[in-house]
């Protein structure tokens, strides 16, 4: 993102940054298990118990918290199939259009995932092994895809939130 940024760009950073170290920090615990889990199934015949189900729940932590600061960072992927033969212009009218899409999208797959959780609450869905609640975990995914939401609504409306990583805004970006 550009260097001044406004108000509502900083604080999105800082809740991107903030889920990211959360999402890094999850991702350590789960090396750490994992390693554990490894070692001691094979040194010890001693696996640890519930091992898989951690790692459902690490993984689905990682994605969604992680999503918002890559996408802010622009380090997402894109495809420049015929990107490259418009104009600037038009370009970064695509880059906004797409980016809406992309609010819209995964705002809708917040909505949905709040949802659910009531669902899931009234049935009361754990893991099979730890028994470990499963609704609390969509809250967190509708956190990370509401998050990223507004990360692509920051990119449709203000402009200096198209950083250098956008493809084909200069010369040079389109030419890597």
């Amino acid at each position: 993102m550009a260097q001044k940024e406004p108000g509502p760009a900083r604080a999105i950073k800082l809740a991107a940054t903030v889920a990211a170290y959360v999402a890094g920090a999850v991702l350590f615990g789960l090396m750490l298990g994992t390693t554990a889990d490894v070692v001691g199934r094979a040194v010890f015949n001693f696996p640890l118990v519930g091992m898989f189900d951690l790692t459902h729940f690490a993984v689905l932590i990682m994605v969604f918290l992680g999503l918002a600061y890559c996408g802010y960072h622009g380090g997402h992927i894109v495809i420049e199939l015929l990107f490259d033969r418009f104009g600037p212009a038009t370009r970064r009218r695509l880059i906004r259009i797409i980016n809406l899409a992309g609010a819209i999208l995964f705002a809708v797959l917040a909505w949905r995932a709040l949802v659910q959780s009531g669902t899931v609450r009234e049935i009361d869905e754990a893991s099979q092994l730890l028994e470990i609640r499963k609704y609390p975990f969509y809250w967190l995914m509708a956190a990370g895809a509401g998050l990223f939401a507004l990360v692509m609504l920051l990119r449709v409306f203000i402009p200096e939130a198209e950083s250098e990583s956008d493809p084909g805004l200069d010369g040079e970006a389109s030419e890597r």
